[in-house]
């Protein structure tokens, strides 16, 4: 199973949530070019009616037909590939080369009928033009090329079509492809994988491995985005009390340390977003049921239980301070720059009253 999993990238070189973000990403960012693509078809298949129209043929022959069916079903598809996810669109696509291949191989068996004999230049284009799209990886074009096949020798074994060495060229022609395309399988995933990583170095603060400030206002935007009329978002400013005495006593070592003890802490729950804002203070996310108490009021409260020890703090240990606040759906009224105003805002009212606790507001 290693052995072949080696011929096919898609099975290999990425894990597999990587190799599904991967497909996502290839599908989202190549939509314009599919497009572009199918005009492409069209314009030539066209032409090719026009050809055949001047040397005689007329516009209702089986081959003629055939042709003006594929772009029938290309121009009929190409309007509901806009609003398809990413799974559902690539399935499609797949779906409709599988019924272009046939219709092709109609168009093929008219041809050989035509002219008494089936030349090679048409199906290895075929075959080539399969390379150029775009979405498929190799087995997904694999079992494009064999269907071509099988359905060249259908007509060559099951009809009298003469296909001379159609056959023996496309087979070649197939193999040329199949090396070209697992080498470009992982060049777009070798590319893939570069430009991801680079992201996350930009958006990673590299002390504590958490999202930083420059990532922020995206991730806020695509949870505000995503909050449902059932669930509530609560966005929390936490800041470590008297850290700068921390660092002055402990040194500023044992301050990173701490750190990284708190980012550990924050981070234990999947559901929460955690961002380093810089220095001492961090950012939580939190989308919760409506009416729920945030969880984020309890953080305190949990480092406190920590008990690591800080002796210049009056409480003997490190804490925090937070300020929260929460708005219900809908919430794309809500601008980042308010909600962060706000939380900054009950953050030094928690600090007035004592630190060490979580002051919380409703927004509207």
């Amino acid at each position: 199973m290693a052995f072949i999993k080696r011929f096919f990238p898609s099975l290999s070189y990425l894990d597999p949530a990587s190799e599904q973000a991967f497909r996502h990403y290839i599908v989202e960012s190549t939509r314009h070019t599919m497009q572009r693509l199918v005009w492409v078809c069209v314009a030539l298949l066209l032409v090719f009616n026009f050809s055949d129209m001047l040397l005689g043929d007329n516009w209702f022959s089986l081959n003629n037909l055939t042709r003006l069916a594929i772009v029938v079903i290309l121009l009929s598809y190409l309007p509901f590939t806009r609003h398809l996810n990413a799974d559902s669109y690539l399935q499609g696509w797949l779906l409709v080369c599988a019924i272009v291949i046939l219709l092709l191989t109609v168009t093929s068996y008219a041809a050989a009928q035509y002219f008494g004999q089936l030349g090679e230049g048409g199906t290895m284009i075929v075959a080539i033009a399969l390379t150029a799209i775009p979405i498929f990886n190799v087995q997904q074009k694999i079992l494009l090329w064999l269907l071509l096949y099988a359905s060249l020798a259908f007509l060559k074994y099951c009809t009298q079509t003469d296909t001379g060495w159609t056959l023996f060229y496309l087979a070649i022609t197939i193999l040329l492809c199949f090396s070209w395309q697992r080498q470009l399988d992982i060049l777009l995933r070798s590319q893939f994988k570069a430009v991801r990583l680079e992201t996350e170095k930009a958006e990673t603060d590299q002390l504590t491995g958490l999202l930083n400030r420059r990532s922020f206002e995206q991730r806020l935007q695509e949870k505000l985005k995503a909050l449902t009329p059932d669930q509530q978002l609560s966005l929390g400013l936490l800041d470590i009390d008297f850290f700068k005495r921390y660092n002055d006593h402990y040194g500023h070592l044992d301050g990173d340390l701490v750190l990284v003890h708190i980012s550990r802490l924050l981070s234990q729950d999947p559901a929460l977003l955690v961002v380093r804002f810089g220095g001492e203070e961090f950012i939580l996310v939190e989308q919760h049921p409506r009416g729920a108490v945030p969880t984020l009021l309890n953080l305190p409260q949990q480092l406190f239980e920590q008990a690591h020890p800080h002796i210049t703090s009056p409480f003997g240990v490190v804490t925090a301070s937070i300020g929260v606040v929460t708005l219900s759906y809908p919430a794309t009224h809500a601008s980042s720059g308010e909600l962060m105003h706000l939380a900054d805002t009950l953050l030094y009212r928690a600090k007035e009253q004592g630190r060490n606790q979580a002051q919380h507001q409703y927004l509207g």
